[in-house]
């Protein structure tokens, strides 16, 4: 690290620039485990994966079509 006055910075990071937040690394943790139940669940059901999609989808676009 090199020192500048009493503040202490790392190589290659600017002013002012900030470290990743500590809850980062759980919300990507979180987000990597409904990718893993997302997945499995489209390789067990896929046709009843599929109709639920269609389903959801025909409803947001009636909503759209409803809101314009």
């Amino acid at each position: 690290m090199v020192v500048n006055g009493n503040i202490e910075q790392e190589p290659g990071r600017r002013e002012g620039q900030t470290s990743m937040p500590a809850a980062v690394p759980r919300v990507l943790s979180e987000v990597r485990r409904a990718d893993e139940r997302l997945v499995s669940l489209v390789q067990e059901r896929p046709i009843a994966t599929l109709c639920a999609v269609a389903a959801v989808g025909y409803l947001v676009g009636r909503v759209v079509t409803r809101l314009s």
